[in-house]
């Protein structure tokens, strides 16, 4: 993953209080070009959350 692709990240989700709407993360991979495997990872090592999850893995 990019600089540029994580800062993405880092920005979409300070824009929602620190935490990542599941939905979000769906739009930046394909926007980014970053399969959400790929964004997950990050967010776990970025203490990023997941928000409303779709799938109901997210509480």
């Amino acid at each position: 993953m990019t600089d540029d692709q994580k800062e993405k990240i880092r920005r979409t989700a300070a824009s929602h209080g620190g935490k990542l709407p599941c939905a979000a993360a769906f739009a930046l991979s394909r926007e980014i070009e970053a399969s959400l495997k790929e964004i997950g990872k990050f967010c776990n090592e970025e203490n990023i959350r997941i928000k409303n999850c779709q799938l109901g893995c997210f509480p």
